[in-house]
């Protein structure tokens, strides 16, 4: 029996099964919270009537274990944070796109760096949809036209900062040639040095040593690779917009972790997520309101 207040007493499973409930109105709240506070951007006009799916996976321990246990894995809807799939696996299984099933015809999916791989590609292109996904630096060779190795460092070596850029290549797949469009920003250089310290505290982390000259360089830059027409600038805006959903990941995954998850229902797992994504977004939200001091106004002037 779980004491909610002096004289009342509710049975734990009722309550599981009301939280369980309650999944489709978090959701709700999680939307219109996030859309009224900024967090979630306007649908662009050119991309009217097509899905545009956010991906990633955070992975957790159970209590009183000393690594993860288990992935989540999650595809939601950039535009309206609408659950697309949702689903908890043991840590065994990867992060690829090919976890997700519910990819359909002219859906556009989105990811960072650990979606951006040929197979990922593929597997989205082969469900007749688009992908535009972050790359790690030398993620899969690149080609030109006649079929000659392209090397990406080259072409982002003489980028100025905060510049786009646009280049049409090609990759293997089954020795056969697919095209690639590769877009890239180049970041401020005080951005560059965040970066970097990040790597760093990642590297240190995960016992991997010192920053590479490998890892140096590429900090320097955000690049994508999609299969959209369009150019640069659109691309690495739409990108953005995603990475404003991406902080509220962060946030999730580094102060509310998963070790509570109560079950694993489908609705008590998406009622639970949702409640913690909503917590997480009241925190982003504080926390970019504390930046000015002590108001926006005041710190004008």
């Amino acid at each position: 029996m779980l004491k909610l207040t002096e004289g009342f007493d509710l049975n734990k499973n009722a309550v599981y099964e009301r939280v369980g409930k309650s999944a489709g109105w978090l959701e709700w709240l999680c939307q219109n919270f996030c859309r009224q506070s900024g967090i979630i951007s306007e649908r662009p006009e050119w991309l009217k009537g097509r899905r545009v799916c956010m991906t990633d996976a955070t992975d957790e321990g159970i209590k009183g274990s000393k690594g993860s246990d288990y992935r989540l894995h999650c595809m939601l809807e950039l535009f309206t944070l609408e659950t697309i799939e949702l689903e908890l696996t043991k840590i065994a299984q990867g992060e690829t796109l090919r976890n997700y099933e519910k990819i359909v015809q002219d859906d556009i999916i989105m990811g960072d760096r650990a979606y951006g791989t040929i197979a990922s590609m593929e597997y989205v292109q082969s469900k007749g949809g688009d992908f535009c996904l972050r790359l790690r630096g030398n993620a899969f060779h690149l080609y030109d036209e006649n079929g000659e190795k392209i090397e990406l460092a080259d072409l982002l070596r003489d980028m100025p900062e905060t510049a786009n850029n646009r280049w049409a290549l090609f990759y293997k797949f089954n020795n056969e040639q697919k095209p690639v469009v590769i877009c890239a920003y180049r970041k401020e250089s005080g951005k560059h040095e965040s970066s970097l310290r990040k790597i760093k505290k990642s590297n240190n982390k995960k016992m991997r040593g010192k920053v590479s000259e490998t890892q140096a360089f590429y900090s320097q830059f955000v690049v994508v690779a999609t299969s959209l027409d369009e150019d640069a600038e659109r691309i690495m805006s739409l990108y953005r917009m995603r990475w404003q959903i991406e902080l509220l990941f962060k946030r999730l995954k580094s102060i509310f972790g998963y070790d509570d998850m109560p079950s694993k229902k489908d609705n008590t797992v998406k009622a639970w997520f949702y409640g913690k994504l909503l917590l997480a977004a009241v925190c982003e939200t504080l926390v970019n309101q504390g930046r000015f001091s002590p108001t926006e106004q005041a710190f004008d002037q």
